[in-house]
């Protein structure tokens, strides 16, 4: 009934954890597919360990070629009706696959979205986690086609797909991917599957426990690698133009990739990965977007350096919340 893909990559202290949570799962109807992105930790042996055991799990070892590479693979090899990429370090209500499937299966649903909770790895909390899944951005129905959310599409959710059961079918005739990026691989992934959707809906209960502040995370090589968002972000575009939808969902996209680029630019933590960020949206990532030649009316308040300025201001990152807020207004002046 359902491919659960997990991708792996040095994650040998949380990876028992995530495995045991798709073990248990209550849905038994179901084959987990675990890519090994050429660890160099325990993390393959402890997969090998796990395929020994149960025969739903299978594992592929390859050669470290990034995330994206990793869930292909998986999707490749998958044959359930329903698929969904997990992250290796998070887990899962008992109940999740079983609760999602049904609720997929009763409204016939291409994509089916769940509400997650975030986990401090640093100090064992759980974090207050209402943001991640905004229903009130939503139709009064909490099934709907993506054509009645023009305008909220890439802001009523997140460019994670963990907290989603994609109808496999839907993906492989509709040639999805992950490309090639080191992070934000997923972005234009989810985002495209979400506006190519006939059918997407939400089932607002809480079932995925999505782990952050890892220090080894793929989001921490944002840093290295600060050009990765705006990479994965022409690329969605250039998909949504090639699939005729971009002028169904222009302002809605518009508006997301300036706040995500702002976003990705003030949180930069590293001066020499911030200092290149900036030089990067003021030089070419706003005039490549022609950010500044529609109305500053045009876009919605940019919550998301509004969220930042909020969130870090006792932090170093604040500053680049700032910095950012001066050259916007210079450019829409």
């Amino acid at each position: 009934m359902v491919s659960v893909v997990i991708p792996v990559y040095n994650i040998e202290e949380h990876l028992r954890q995530c495995l045991d949570s798709v073990a248990v799962q209550t849905l038994g109807d179901i084959e987990i597919i675990c890519v090994d992105d050429g660890s160099t930790d325990s993390s393959a042996k402890i997969l090998d360990e796990y395929a020994e055991k149960d025969v739903r799990f299978h594992v592929i070892h390859q050669e470290n070629a990034g995330p994206g590479s990793a869930r292909n693979r998986g999707m490749e090899e998958a044959a359930g009706r329903y698929l969904i990429f997990l992250d290796s370090d998070d887990w899962f209500e008992p109940d999740f696959l079983e609760k999602m499937v049904k609720h997929a299966e009763e409204i016939l649903a291409d994509v089916t979205i769940c509400r997650a909770v975030e986990f401090d790895t640093n100090t064992g909390r759980e974090l207050s986690s209402e943001w991640m899944l905004k229903t009130n951005r939503l139709p009064d129905s909490l099934t709907f086609s993506p054509r009645d959310i023009t305008h909220q599409l890439f802001r009523f959710t997140w460019g994670w797909p963990w907290d989603k059961l994609y109808r496999r079918e839907y993906l492989t005739e509709g040639g999805f991917f992950y490309p090639d990026l080191p992070n934000s691989e997923d972005l234009s992934f989810v985002f495209l599957s979400l506006a190519a959707a006939n059918r997407i809906s939400v089932l607002d209960i809480t079932l995925v426990h999505h782990r952050v502040n890892r220090s080894t995370s793929v989001s921490n090589s944002r840093e290295r690698y600060p050009e990765a968002p705006y990479q994965a972000i022409k690329l969605l575009e250039m998909e949504l133009k090639q699939r005729n939808l971009y002028t169904h969902y222009e302002q809605e996209f518009l508006n997301w990739a300036m706040d995500f680029l702002i976003w990705n630019t003030a949180s930069m933590k590293g001066k020499y990965a911030q200092d290149k960020c900036f030089s990067m949206l003021k030089e070419v990532w706003i005039p490549e977007f022609h950010f500044q030649s529609r109305p500053i009316q045009y876009y919605r308040p940019f919550t998301g350096l509004k969220y930042m300025m909020v969130r870090l201001l006792p932090q170093p990152a604040f500053y680049g919340c700032v910095r950012v807020y001066y050259m916007l207004k210079e450019t829409f002046k």
